[in-house]
């Protein structure tokens, strides 16, 4: 089913429509849908768009997120990081939380509350001063497990209520996660010269 979309009118300066345009034409899409998409980076840099970071060096990140498993081990969410700003997936994640976990939690919606912790730590480690494409976590070796988390009980608390809680207060410690100095998309093979186009 097609969004609903609303007819208006707009009126920017001549200068303005033709940098658009121009930028429009370059990327090979109508001047409608670059003005969208320019639109649409202001409100996740605003706040108001889809879920976003924006890192301590100050770049934009968009984080798309989809269920990947659901069985007697795990639920799992994967989250794909994308830079805005070169219109670029950057890296993609696998981050869940252990069948242990959510029965002591008693919780209902095992997916929703995975899709939530989840985006709880993207925004704890961000806070740390972590950019969310160089994230790496050592917890399964082998360079196919390159983002991939996986909760287990031995490394939160009782309830979910007080995990959220140390995440806000960034008083949890994630042994397995550091910073790589290239981005996800970098170390499995994209060209930094691919990165600007």
């Amino acid at each position: 089913m097609a969004e609903k979309t609303s007819n208006i009118s707009l009126r920017i300066p001549d200068e303005y429509r033709k940098r658009l345009q121009l930028q429009a034409d370059k990327k090979g899409v109508s001047f409608n849908a670059h003005l969208l998409r320019v639109m649409e980076i202001h409100l996740m840099n605003s706040g108001f768009g889809p879920t976003s970071l924006t890192s301590g060096t100050g770049r934009l990140f968009q984080i798309r997120c989809e269920p990947y498993l659901d069985n007697v081990d795990e639920t799992t969410w994967a989250y794909f990081i994308d830079e805005p700003k070169y219109e670029k997936e950057r890296a993609y994640y696998l981050i869940g939380i252990g069948r242990t976990i959510l029965r002591d939690w008693q919780v209902k919606d095992k997916a929703q509350v995975s899709k939530e912790v989840g985006l709880a730590l993207l925004n704890y480690y961000n806070r740390r001063g972590m950019e969310a494409d160089r994230l790496v976590w050592n917890q399964y070796p082998g360079p196919e497990n390159d983002g991939r988390r996986v909760l287990q009980v031995a490394e939160v608390p009782e309830t979910l209520e007080q995990l959220l809680d140390l995440l806000m207060t960034d008083k949890w410690v994630d042994k397995y996660v550091s910073q790589d100095e290239k981005s996800q998309d970098i170390r499995r093979g994209r060209p930094e010269s691919a990165l600007y186009r």
